[in-house]
């Protein structure tokens, strides 16, 4: 699977589903910034309070999410197709 950088401006992206019912648990750890060069190749509308970043850095790929009080969390760091597999399942509030 290739992953290519979002079209659009910053700022603005998709909006996430609420969370459906049974929605799966993500485990969340506090953001860290270990490494240089990072890229974020999607991010949804910051229309919301919470808003999420896929991003790829050193080979590997995991989501960010930025709460409204500025809180930066993210998931462990992934394959990029179980990345992309989760990406998907919280844009579809499968996921939270």
């Amino acid at each position: 699977m290739t992953m290519k950088a979002a079209e659009g401006g910053a700022g603005h992206g998709i909006h996430v589903l609420e969370a459906q019912p049974g929605c799966e648990s993500i485990v969340w750890q506090l953001a860290v910034a270990t490494e240089d060069r990072r890229k974020v190749l999607r991010w949804t509308c910051e229309c919301k309070d919470e808003v999420y970043y896929l991003i790829t850095a050193g080979g590997r790929g995991y989501v960010e999410r930025a709460g409204p009080r500025g809180v930066r969390v993210q998931t462990s760091r992934m394959r990029y197709a179980q990345i992309a597999d989760l990406w998907e399942l919280i844009i579809l509030g499968r996921a939270r």
